[in-house]
């Protein structure tokens, strides 16, 4: 076997492994990639809610982060839940430094039940480094400041974020309502709506986060990102249609990361 390249998770870790690091490196195993990780917040949570969190101070982050960095060779990096400010500001300095490579940010800032996961003005920070941003329709309100509902909206929410300064953005939409799952892709060539056929299914819980891991990991593989975004659609709908059937929890189950490899 060839060796694979290095792809990072600076996440935050869910109890109940459907989402968070658990899915991230789930999904880099998934796509022939080595997972590295770094910690930024304890989560405890179920497939039901989250009861409590827990973010890691940031000098153990940033040891964490100088311990990847000094040891091992990073071709893409993704970033998940930022629970704090100075959190951000670690994971900015080796942004801006040039050694965070493919960077992909996932603004996880409210969880589905609704409860404070990120800070809104620390994923504006890592914008200008971001190859790509993946926030969903209440990320993208949260961090704009007003309400996306419709595809009309996601196009130009997708818009005002690349105007802060990420060189391209996807604006999710899982939750809007139809036959079709839409996602709003934004490049300097314009946007362009990502659609596929919606899954029936309760199991759910970390399409965003395996959505973002799964662009990362192509990103390490050399794709170009307009490519690496489709086939990340493509591999999160793989996912959901090979767990439908699951009933791993009495909330929003996880997805079938290895839905192509089970015996």
């Amino acid at each position: 076997m060839t060796q694979p390249p290095v792809v990072l998770t600076i996440a935050g870790s869910d109890s109940g492994g459907g989402a968070g690091i658990q899915a991230d490196l789930k999904t880099f195993a998934a796509l022939d990639c080595y997972g590295a990780s770094v910690v930024t917040a304890v989560t405890s949570q179920n497939t039901v809610k989250v009861r409590d969190v827990f973010a890691m101070p940031p000098s153990v982050v940033g040891l964490q982060l100088a311990c990847v960095l000094e040891d091992l060779p990073l071709a893409a990096v993704k970033v998940g839940m930022v629970a704090s400010a100075d959190i951000a500001a670690t994971i900015r300095a080796k942004a801006s430094a040039g050694e965070l490579p493919n960077l992909v940010v996932d603004p996880v800032l409210i969880s589905s039940t609704g409860r404070r996961l990120g800070v809104t003005s620390a994923i504006e920070r890592l914008l200008p480094y971001a190859t790509v941003v993946t926030p969903n329709m209440d990320e993208a309100s949260a961090l704009l400041g007003w309400e996306v509902s419709t595809p009309s909206d996601m196009a130009g929410a997708a818009t005002q974020l690349a105007s802060m300064g990420a060189k391209c953005v996807v604006v999710t939409g899982g939750d809007l309502l139809g036959d079709e799952a839409q996602d709003a892709v934004w490049t300097p060539q314009g946007v362009r709506m990502l659609k596929a056929e919606r899954v029936d299914t309760r199991n759910t819980h970390g399409t965003g986060c395996t959505f973002s891991s799964a662009i990362a990991a192509r990103l390490a593989h050399g794709h170009p990102l307009d490519e690496s975004i489709d086939f990340a659609k493509r591999f999160v709908r793989a996912a959901l249609l090979g767990a439908v059937d699951w009933r791993l929890g009495s909330g929003a189950g996880p997805l079938n990361h290895f839905f192509g490899r089970m015996s």
